[in-house]
């Protein structure tokens, strides 16, 4: 793996955005979900083994399977180091948390091969099973511009149901764009990370148990219904940091 956990804690002493012990019980809760909701096979106490323990959980775990969970070390370290130096959402550190999150998982397509990590797509590609057909890759650019433009405006100033209500809204807007050839929703949900820590100094995490009712909401735009979920979430996260 390219990140270790000692440089992970190491990122996290310097931010001073979350305790170690919080951190890292962030990272487990937000690494499991996330790649779970895509088909992930690693447990949450998998999750724990990998990152925490630095042990593979399970002999012959295909690899792809481990980085998928591992590469949130890089991207929730990135995710803090914008709290803490108060960085604004742009098309870079979108990029930046694609790369992090993508990190030895380029896949070759037929003859061709995907944009490098960090990078749009340059082919069209399909969400399976979805009502809808992602952005082309021409209008990818223009729209991402766009995109970071407004949801930096609303996550700076807005506050309360209508903030979380813009922070719902420019998830289901992302992932309707579907900017990169792969790690869409896994950049998605670290976006929606780095906006409630930023804002509310806690992520709302979405669990693998929601994953029928969250894919409804995106493939339907239900915007109002993705904000109750973001609700309940942090209301969740408040009494946990509490507690650590």
């Amino acid at each position: 793996m390219t990140w270790t956990r000692r440089e992970f804690l190491a990122e996290v002493a310097r931010t001073g955005v979350f305790s170690a012990q919080y951190a890292e019980d962030v990272l487990v809760r937000l690494a499991h979900h996330s790649a779970a909701i895509e088909g992930n096979i690693l447990t949450l106490a998998d999750t724990i083994t990998l990152l925490v323990d630095e042990r593979v959980p399970v002999a012959g775990t295909p690899v792809r399977e481990l980085y998928e969970v591992a590469n949130h070390y890089q991207a929730l370290a990135r995710i803090l180091s914008a709290v803490a130096d108060g960085e604004p959402l742009t098309t870079s550190l979108v990029r930046d948390l694609h790369a992090a999150l993508m990190d030895h998982l380029t896949h070759e397509h037929g003859e061709y091969k995907t944009a490098s990590n960090g990078e749009y797509k340059t082919a069209s590609n399909i969400v399976t099973g979805a009502s809808w057909q992602p952005a082309p890759p021409a209008s990818v650019p223009e729209l991402m511009r766009q995109w970071a433009d407004q949801t930096e405006w609303q996550t700076a100033n807005l506050d309360n149901e209508a903030l979380l209500e813009a922070i719902a809204g420019a998830h289901i807007a992302f992932e309707r764009i579907h900017p990169f050839a792969d790690g869409n929703g896994r950049t998605g949900r670290t976006i929606i990370a780095w906006q409630t820590i930023r804002r509310f100094g806690f992520p709302a995490i979405i669990q693998v148990t929601q994953r029928p009712a969250y894919i409804t909401m995106l493939d339907t735009q239900d915007t109002a219904a993705l904000t109750r979920l973001l609700a309940v979430s942090l209301a969740d996260e408040a009494t946990r940091r509490s507690a650590t």
